[in-house]
């Protein structure tokens, strides 16, 4: 037998008596199976957590995977589809990626009901899109999104995109499995013709249950006989039917559970023994799969209610306790209105640091907002609608929005973080050149590796031996500071809309900043001690002149044969040479001629650093000390390092008071790291 399962149908379930399979039926079908094994899919999706399942089972075989999409594989048969080692699609095959969702949530609809269901839905989104990312090689950011846009694919988009790796032009496809594609927002007009290939379905909630990407909630006990389960199917057409009747006959959602799922077989299997159920059963049932008391049951039995009379009453009793479930339309438009929420703080964000930076390109998500004021997008924010014509309404709106749950502070502040980034790396600090960059995961003092600290290699002797090596001694360290300064932003500049004034602020912060890293840095490193107790140029390290001079041909080569005689911890040459002259601003000029081809009052002799050193020149060096050093990217050749906190390499800002009488408060914060690690890739000059 030919090693190869068919996947055709829904995942999960049945919701129109159409075919499906579970994860059951696939380790059924696994078991046993060794060797190189082909999936053939064509699915038009279903329970996405049983997805999930079968996608875990087949990346679980031990073997090869071969995924052939015959006809489409969409929703939660997509994702199945990951699991191969090669995945072809046939000539004409789509395939469909989008977001797991929940139209509804359990109890009355509350924040803490909502808030529950999305916790849900994140987790779920994102074990998704960490599939996705896997397969396609992109990021999960990356997945979220063309799971948020509900993406289809033909063969050669999906290749493109990274999610499928052939198409097989020589084979047409499958007709497209049977189901309701209507339910999928950017179905095709075929994938949608093709839903009339599906039954009308047996509940709503069945159908809503796989879009959450969960199984239909199952009522306890016995299944319900088909009787009461039509009764039950009639008593939701006529709940949601109270504020509108769909003209195609779909249902629209309710609360009642559903008996779908894997308790199908039992259903088929009980036919002809619960189909002549005594009416008082039926009953029993119908109450315990839509959560009635035992006690109204018997009630109703005992007042000789037929079924359908039993119906009714218990959907007018659903009304009267619940008006706002029986009267709710789906929850696609929950959906859209989080997607409207976020695609407006991406691009108020956006436009805030665009207007502050002058900024003449936007995107299309940023361009509607661009005509805004500052107190045009806080009102807004904060849902007030209609202009406003004074000082006092815009301060107004700025209150509301900073003292209300609106998302403008977090606008306001990730656009000046944005602004303030721009601004600081335009900065260039001399020290970046000189200093090799570690970053910080914590604010421990860090051990710091030298050059000497690695083993050499060692021969392998004639038995294959392989000798470990030791690593010298190291107790350099280096250690992360955090350091802050509050500011403020005046009421006048957001009330008269001054982006060119907090601009200007965010800029000389942005510079100062850097500054403040250039005097932290060189105020530590020209006086830091090693852990032998010594500065890092002294004479017992064979890196400092023994008398100032001048820079002159004949010094620098001094200090360049003393670099270059310098050895490891472990006492082999290093063999390095100097490619940075470090001077300050009184010797800049000497430094420029030195590196001159060349040198005045000597035409026709060659200059032999001509070319080979790099002034560096910082104000923070004051007099006439100069310094020659190997370079950070040197083996062996840094002699300190910087760092920042992992993750959060620029200064940012942390707002204090969102908007008060004085204006915005917030402190712009900052962790900078220092440490001094060796002295062998440097020599000083105390100068003349």
């Amino acid at each position: 037998m030919e090693n190869e399962i068919h996947l055709y149908g829904s995942v999960g379930g049945s919701f129109w008596d159409e075919e499906f399979f579970t994860p059951n039926t696939v380790r059924d079908e696994l078991a046993g199976r060794t060797g190189p094994l082909s999936v053939r899919i064509n699915s038009g999706g279903g329970f996405a957590s049983d997805g999930q399942a079968i996608y875990t089972m087949l990346r679980d075989y031990p073997d090869r995977v071969d995924v052939v999409i015959d006809g489409i594989a969409a929703s939660a048969a997509s994702l199945i589809a990951m699991a191969g080692d090669t995945i072809t699609m046939r000539l004409g095959a789509t395939m469909m990626i989008h977001d797991p969702a929940n139209p509804w949530v359990d109890g009355r609809g509350t924040e803490d009901d909502h808030l529950s269901a999305a916790a849900g839905l994140s987790v779920m989104s994102g074990a998704f899109a960490a599939v996705y990312a896997k397969r396609a090689g992109i990021s999960r950011d990356a997945a979220r999104a063309i799971m948020r846009a509900e993406t289809h694919y033909d063969g050669d988009g999906a290749i493109t995109a990274g999610f499928a790796t052939a198409v097989d032009e020589g084979t047409d496809s499958t007709a497209v499995a049977a189901f309701d594609y209507r339910i999928y927002a950017n179905a095709s007009a075929a994938l949608r013709s093709a839903s009339t290939k599906a039954a009308t379905p047996k509940s709503k909630p069945a159908i809503l249950a796989m879009m959450a990407g969960s199984a239909a909630p199952k009522p306890k006990g016995r299944t319900m006989p088909p009787i009461a389960q039509d009764q039950r199917e009639e008593m939701e057409e006529e709940e949601e039917d109270q504020t509108s009747t769909a003209a195609d006959g779909e249902e629209e959602e309710d609360q009642i559970t559903d008996a779908d799922g894997d308790g199908e077989e039992e259903e088929e299997e009980g036919d002809e023994t619960t189909a002549a159920a005594p009416v008082a059963v039926q009953i029993m049932d119908l109450c315990e799969a839509t959560n009635r008391p035992t006690a109204e049951a018997r009630d109703m039995i005992a007042r000789g209610l037929t079924l359908n009379q039993a119906v009714a009453e218990i959907t007018a009793s659903r009304r009267k306790e619940n008006p706002v479930n029986a009267n709710r339309r789906g929850g696609p438009t929950a959906r859209i209105l989080r997607d409207e929420r976020a695609t407006r703080r991406i691009g108020m964000t956006a436009a805030i640091s665009a207007q502050i930076m002058r900024a003449d390109q936007v995107d299309a998500q940023t361009r509607p907002f661009m005509n805004l004021t500052l107190a045009e997008m806080a009102a807004s924010c904060a849902g007030h609608t209609g202009p406003l014509r004074n000082s006092g309404q815009r301060m107004e709106a700025f209150m509301a929005a900073s003292h209300s749950t609106s998302d403008f502070p977090a606008i306001f502040e990730n656009a000046l973080n944005k602004v303030l980034l721009e601004r600081y790396q335009l900065a260039e600090p001399t020290y970046r050149q000189i200093s090799r960059r570690r970053d910080f995961t914590d604010f421990r003092a860090h051990p710091q590796v030298r050059a000497g600290d690695f083993p050499t290699l060692q021969p392998v002797g004639e038995n294959g031996e392989i000798k470990y090596g030791t690593f010298g001694e190291s107790r350099e360290t280096a250690i992360l500071s955090s350091y802050a300064v509050a500011l403020r932003i005046s009421r006048q500049m957001m009330v008269n809309d001054e982006l060119g004034a907090i601009d200007d602020v965010l800029s000389d912060y942005g510079q100062m900043v850097a500054d403040f890293e250039e005097q932290t840095f060189y105020a530590f490193a020209l006086s830091a001690t090693l852990s032998d107790t010594k500065a890092v140029f002294h004479a017992d390290h064979n890196n400092l002149a023994a008398a100032g001079a001048a820079i002159s041909v004949a010094t620098v080569s001094a200090g360049r044969a003393a670099i270059r005689k310098q050895k490891s911890i472990d006492g082999k040459a290093m063999n390095m040479s100097p490619s940075i002259i470090l001077v300050g601003p009184d010797k800049e000029t000497e430094a420029e001629q030195l590196v001159a081809s060349i040198q005045p009052q000597e035409q026709g002799k060659v200059n032999p650093f001509a070319g080979r050193l790099e002034p560096v020149v910082t104000a923070q060096i004051t007099g006439n000390a100069w310094y020659l050093l190997a370079g950070a990217d040197r083996p062996g050749g840094a002699l300190w390092v910087h760092g920042f906190l992992d993750g959060a390499a620029a200064p940012r800002i942390r707002m204090d008071e969102p908007f008060g009488q004085q204006g915005v408060a917030m402190s712009v914060e900052h962790d900078f790291g220092l440490g001094a690690i060796d002295h062998r890739g440097g020599w000083k000059n105390p100068g003349a």
